[in-house]
Parts: structure tokens; sequence; C-alpha cells
């Protein structure tokens, strides 16, 4: 162990790096590329060895801005720097792999070491994948989930909470920004904490974020949410669940996994901080939605309202048709776009409904609609334009323009568009696909890219009829997309006659 001055680097960083001269390095037998151990007085973080020759004299560390924060310090304050040694929880997760099964003091063993910095990359991917190939059980995923709450913050609005939230991965599915208005314009609590995207090329946070402000302290959260009524920020920035932001940034989001017992956990988990009373849980089902059949589907809606159950938390699970987009835009401005419509009383029907269903859910279990009628209650709400004028006050007070209309809305300068090779009905649209070429266009980092779906399944088009348009903001992936979306073939169409058999025909 050895004490090291800081020095603040002026750079950024995605990995937690630390910047060391050759010569501090051979004093402290430390390799290029090991994992070291960096204490203050307050704090301590794990870092990956940079060696330098130059850029940092003998007896410092250079650490950026964010890691600095992390060690609650200040550049020219000594810090503790050691060779790290592998957690004990390890041996649990190895355990696991094995085929036992996780106790209570074993994953709250593992979520601290992993909340405090103490595993790599490598040994992160290694505890997801576990959930990812083993599974876990209900107790198991009860505690992961109590667990991850214990090691952030939580929130008390002193009144009952309502939430509505999606297991996500179809794309398109922009409905938040619909249904949180709605419901906070009858006056109900309905502070959204979102995520960014994970399966899918916009997640709620993402879009969200196009027309204002999502980045809140929990202190802001508390004081602004009950004067509005809702709001939709996100969670990440709040600490409430720091385990689950960890994971999706360091292993799911590279990996493009996201293990089920890891998402009841994440969703659960942060229910529970923000005081989550009533939830309306929207899972989508279909070919290339993560619930691809109805039996699991409903089997997850089991486990969701059984989770709910034992953590104090009335569940009102939602299967929903996810065999293709939902309405017609894809990507971050496209679906805010898209959303102000629907709140206007336009855009996609499939929108619209979805969110009048969901929103009327939470009116039933409100008690401010009886059994069946919740639906229209919503609708009256947006025809009425209190829908609107509440998502005005949301965008006022998360610091966006109230005012913005749909065509303000800023999308991709570069477009492209991809037509019809022939006449016929489209009997398929492929989630995947979709993905796919919105991913290239530059989903989710580039807000401005995205695609816009003209035709959509059922219905006819005719050959050189627009099937979408691609829009990105680089020239670059743009081409990329639609060389992708070429290839891929998205778009299934057939006429009336699906396939002819004849005698000689081999089936």
């Amino acid at each position: 162990m050895s004490y090291l001055k800081i020095q603040k680097l002026n750079i950024k960083i995605e990995r937690s790096l630390a910047i060391i001269n050759a010569k501090t390095l051979e004093k402290l037998s430390v390799q290029h590329s090991a994992k070291v151990k960096i204490k203050s007085d307050s704090s301590e973080i794990l870092c990956e060895v940079i060696s330098t020759d130059d850029l940092i004299e003998p007896g410092f560390i250079g650490l950026a801005e964010e890691q600095i924060d992390k060690l609650q310090s200040k550049e020219a304050k000594k810090v503790k720097v050691y060779t790290r040694r592998r957690p004990a929880s390890l041996e649990f997760i190895k355990q696991k792999q094995a085929g036992s099964v996780w106790t209570e003091s074993q994953l709250r063993s593992i979520v601290s070491d992993i909340t405090v910095g103490q595993y790599t990359d490598l040994e992160l991917s290694m505890f997801t994948l576990a959930q990812y190939y083993k599974g876990l059980n209900m107790d198991e995923i009860q505690y992961l989930t109590q667990s991850m709450v214990e090691f952030g913050i939580t929130l008390d609005f002193g009144e009952p909470v309502y939430d509505k939230h999606s297991i996500g991965g179809i794309p398109g599915n922009k409905i938040s920004l619909v249904i949180v208005p709605t419901v906070a314009a009858a006056g109900l609590l309905i502070p959204k904490t979102s995520s960014r995207a994970i399966t899918s090329p916009s997640g709620t946070a993402d879009t969200m974020e196009v027309l204002c402000d999502v980045n809140f302290s929990a202190d802001e959260m508390l004081e602004i949410a009950p004067k509005v009524r809702g709001m939709l920020v996100w969670g990440g920035k709040l600490d409430l669940s720091p385990l689950d932001d960890i994971v999706i940034h360091r292993v799911e989001q590279p990996l493009g996994i996201d293990p089920h017992s890891q998402m009841l956990a994440s969703i659960f988990s942060k229910k529970v901080s923000t005081g989550v009373d009533h939830m309306v849980l929207d899972i989508p089902t279909g070919e290339g939605s993560k619930m691809p059949t109805r039996a699991g589907a409903i089997q997850y809606a089991q486990e969701s309202t059984e989770l709910g159950r034992r953590l104090g938390i009335h569940i009102e699970a939602a299967l929903s048709y996810g065999e293709q987009p939902l309405g017609k835009a894809v990507g971050p401005a496209l679906e805010a776009k898209e959303a102000l419509e629907v709140l206007l009383g336009k855009g996609p029907t499939s929108v619209l409904e979805k969110s009048n269903e969901l929103t009327g859910i939470l009116f039933e279990m409100a008690g401010l609609a009886p059994a069946g009628q919740g639906a229209a209650l919503a609708a009256d709400y947006i025809v009425k334009g209190k829908a609107k004028a509440k998502m005005e006050e949301i965008l006022a007070v998360q610091g966006g323009n109230p005012n913005i209309t749909p065509e303000e809305v800023e999308i991709g300068q570069y477009t492209a568009d991809i037509l019809a090779t022939r006449d016929g009905y489209i009997v398929k649209l492929s989630n995947v696909g979709i993905k796919k070429v919105a991913y290239a266009a530059g989903t989710p980092n580039h807000k401005k890219a995205g695609v816009y779906l003209h035709k959509k399944g059922g219905d006819f088009c005719k050959k050189d009829e627009k099937l979408m348009t691609i829009y990105s903001d680089s020239e670059g992936r743009l081409t990329e997309a639609v060389n992708l979306a070429v290839n891929l073939s998205p778009y299934v169409l057939e006429g009336m006659i699906i396939k002819r058999i004849s005698s000689g025909t081999k089936v």
C-alpha cells in the first residue's frame, strides 16, 4: 500500500481508470492494466491501472472528475492505493454456476460488493450470466430485490404512489409519455422513474430527454413531483438501486441480454425505492418480444404479482400485443414527436388505445372508475386536453419547452426511404429487424436517429410505395442502416394466397 496525491484529469471516460507513473508502479509492484483499490477517508473505488512515463509525475495518481467525485475527495489530497483482492462473494457465484441456490446473506454480500465497486467487468458478467443461464427461484429474486433496495436511496412521498411499467423489448413503446400526464391530470401521484434503452432503440428516459431534462436528484423529485403530480425522470441519477445501473451499463447493454430474474429485481427494487403502492405492468407478448409465447407471458405476470405481494405492491399485469412495433415511430426524437401527437388526440390509434387501456387500469385501482370503465375516463382526459395541459406543466418543471409542438421536435437530417418491391399484404413486420435498422441509424445514443413506419402488419402496399423512412444525423450511419434494411427485409409481403400446393408439390 502507498499514499499518492490526486491529480485531476480533464478527460471523459466510461471505464474506471487510474493513470500512474511507471516508476511509482514499480515501487508498488503493480503492473500495467492491473486492478487496484483507491481509498480516501470516506470512500473507495476500483480502477484499472494505466502506466505512463511522462503524463503523471511520480507520487501522483491521475483520475477523471467522476472518479474523484466517487471518492468524495479533492485534487491534491492523498489517497491509499493498494493491490486489489478478489471479493469473497465471488465464490457464491461459482457455487450458483454449479447449481446451488443463493441464500439471503449470500445475495446481500454479492450486492454489497458490486455496489461499492469491488467487481471487475468480467466478474460482474459472471454474476449476470449466472442468472441468465441458471435462473433464480422466487425466494432468490425477493432477496436480490430487497438487497438492491437496501444499498440505495428510498423515497417517501407520504401518500399513495401509482406507477406504470413495461418490460419493454418492442420498438416504439413510448406510451409512458402519454400515461403519466393523464394519470397526473386526474390528481394521482405518479413520479415515474425510467431506464435508458437496454433491448430497444429508445428507453422512456431517452425519449423524454428529447423534450426536457430527466436528471433529477431524490430531493428534487420529492419536492417537485407532489406539486405537479407527475414526473418522468431517469432512475440512474436518483441512485435508487445502484446495482441495477451498474449491471445495465457494464453488462446488459454491451451483451444485449436482460436476464429474467435481474429484470424482475430491477423493476421492483426501483418501485419499492420510490414508494410505489399500485402499479400496472405492461407485458408485450408475441414473436420478437421478450415474452414470445402467451404461456411465458402469463407465467411472468404470475411471478410479478407474487413478487409484488411479497414486497407490498398491488400489481395488475396486462398482457399486450407485441408482435410488431407500437405506433409508427421508433427512436427517441421520433417517439417524442409521436407521443405529443397522441396527447393532442392525433397519432396512431394503437398508441392511443394502449395508453388509455393501461391508464384505465390505474384509474380503476384508485377507485376513480368502476371496473371496465377506466379506459373511457382516460380517453376523456385526452379529448378534453387535460392530459396535454398536464404534460405542459411537467415539461416546464423539468426544464423543457411546455409549448413545444410535434413539428418542432428535431429529427435526423439525413433520410432514406425503403420501398415495397411489389404489391402485396404485409403479413409480418419484424421487431428484431426494425430494432437492428434503428441501431444502425444511431439509436439510442443519437436521439435524432430512428425509423418511421409508413406501413405495418395487415396493411396493403403497392410496388414502390414507402414502407419506412430511416432518419440519421450521419450519412455513414444512414448508409449502413439502409444496407441492413435491404438485407434483413423486416417486412414480409404476401398476396392473398400464401402458397400453392399441388399433387406434385413436396411439403
